[in-house]
């Protein structure tokens, strides 16, 4: 097992870790306008990389129903009795939505992306693709009404979902492959090369955010999501993917609740963080536990590997 975990370290999360502490230097010399990698990435590498993997997934739609399921309803689950928890503590509500959307919204993106592919090839990268429309999914939307809802607001602006490009990068993805139509040849090589590109600037990106952010946390409030986001919620994604497929959704284990229950146990999501301070929430809070469950991830996500693979998950030979 110690052996397993180490050659996941070294394979997996290594690579990933010195992407992201390149791009954290580099943040570090020259002060890159971070807001303008994080739009390059949402406009075009995501997209780009989510159709790819997509239209070359051979997912069955019970298959993606039920990554949807497993994707949700943990989040579901843990918020409540986490709100509640807080609420006994007298915490106020700023601090309530930073610590319950820290520790339910995971970064199935800039970090999910690369370790999905250094662990499971392609296989990995499709199914992290859905997973990734289902998180930001409920980012934007219910991500944004917890924080707005904690500040006495509206739900205004939850729509603005509809403005970013990956649900149709992922709709188109579906019909080119549920139609066998093709794009021309010089589109798909275009497609191809900007989704080639997507892993080393989303953990470079991934880095410039957390150097720009890295301070000594509140550990009273950082605590608690460190334990929901990297133990609570993979290990609630793991009962839940070992019921599924024993009851409603057979064909869950070992592929793709293998790599549902690895994404689970990443690190909170960044764009928690550009919510929060969009919407003037407890932004010190929503930063120290992006960049907090970002280092802590390193062991856990490598020990949720490890377990992974000694029971079996994976996707199919060949």
């Amino acid at each position: 097992m110690f052996q397993t975990a180490a050659d996941i370290f070294v394979r997996v999360i290594l690579p990933v870790l010195a992407i992201v502490l390149a791009g954290a230097a580099v943040q570090r010399i020259r002060a890159i306008d971070v807001r303008t990698l994080v739009s390059f990435n949402i406009y075009l590498f995501i997209p780009a990389f989510l159709y790819t993997r997509v239209a070359a997934s051979d997912l069955s739609w019970l298959q993606i129903g039920g990554v949807g399921l497993v994707v949700l309803l943990p989040m579901a689950v843990l918020g409540l009795p986490v709100v509640l928890a807080l609420r006994a503590r007298g915490s106020r509500g700023n601090a309530i939505a930073a610590v319950a959307v820290g520790g339910l919204f995971f970064n199935a993106g800039n970090f999910g992306i690369p370790v999905a592919e250094l662990a499971f090839g392609p296989a990995g990268g499709s199914v992290q693709a859905l997973v990734v429309m289902f998180v930001n999914t409920t980012i934007f939307f219910f991500g944004y009404l917890i924080i707005a809802l904690a500040q006495g607001k509206g739900a205004r602006a939850c729509l603005g979902y509809f403005r970013l490009p990956m649900i149709y990068a992922i709709v188109a993805a579906l019909l080119v492959r549920d139609t066998k139509l093709s794009l021309p040849a010089w589109l798909d090589q275009a497609i191809a090369t900007v989704a080639g590109g997507m892993v080393p600037v989303a953990l470079a990106t991934l880095g410039a955010q957390l150097a720009s952010r890295a301070r000594w946390p509140r550990w009273r409030l950082v605590v608690p999501v460190m334990s929901m986001k990297l133990l609570l919620l993979p290990a609630v994604t793991a009962a839940l993917v070992w019921a599924l497929d024993r009851t409603l959704w057979p064909g869950l284990w070992p592929w793709p609740g293998a790599q549902l229950v690895l994404a689970a146990a990443g690190p909170t999501a960044v764009n928690t963080l550009l919510l929060t301070v969009e919407l003037e929430g407890d932004a010190d809070t929503a930063a120290d536990c992006v960049f907090w469950t970002t280092l802590a991830c390193a062991v856990t996500v490598t020990v949720v590997l490890a377990l992974i693979l000694s029971l079996g998950g994976g996707p199919p030979a060949g």
